[in-house]
């Protein structure tokens, strides 16, 4: 039982590091769009860049605070016909979510890895004047998506950990 909980207590603090730190993105993004407004309309030297760095930014912020929002509950949840269940329905409704989210974002990583990696071995260039690599934007979504897993897990952990309890 240690172990379970130790693990639960890992992959929580690591979703609120990894998520906190990608959340501060968001302000990077609005002051490269600030530049960008300045740029272009008060000194007429619009840039070919900042777009597609704000894309690839809002990219990472999505994909790294994923895990963290998972932790804190903050997805938007249907509970009508759930507020309904005793307390061993609900761990097990979570048990079948937890589940089926498992396999969904087993799904995601893997064909996101398999997309990154292209990018990575083929040195895959985005296709704008810019031409930035897009390799880094791309392991976003495998990274994100581990990420989410990991909280998955460490949820049906505390689910089954909960059922258990509650059959005792």
């Amino acid at each position: 039982m240690q172990m379970v909980e130790k693990f639960i207590r890992f992959v929580e603090t690591l979703n609120k590091i990894v998520g906190k730190a990608a959340s501060y993105l968001i302000f990077v993004f609005m002051s490269l769009m600030v530049y960008e407004v300045i740029a272009r309309y008060f000194f007429q030297s619009p840039t070919i860049w900042v777009h597609e760095i704000c894309g690839f930014l809002f990219a990472g912020y999505v994909a790294l605070t994923g895990g963290w929002v998972l932790l804190e509950k903050g997805h938007v949840a249907v509970d009508i016909i759930y507020q309904y269940f005793p307390e061993k329905g609900k761990d097990l409704a979570d048990i079948v979510v937890c589940l089926i989210a498992l396999f969904m974002f087993s799904i995601l990583f893997w064909q996101g890895y398999k997309f990154a990696w292209h990018a990575f071995i083929t040195n895959q260039h985005s296709h704008t004047l810019f031409r930035p690599l897009l390799w880094p934007v791309k392991s976003m979504l495998p990274l994100g998506a581990l990420l989410f897993l990991l909280q998955i897990l460490a949820d049906l952990a505390r689910s089954i950990v909960q059922f258990k309890q509650r059959r005792a």
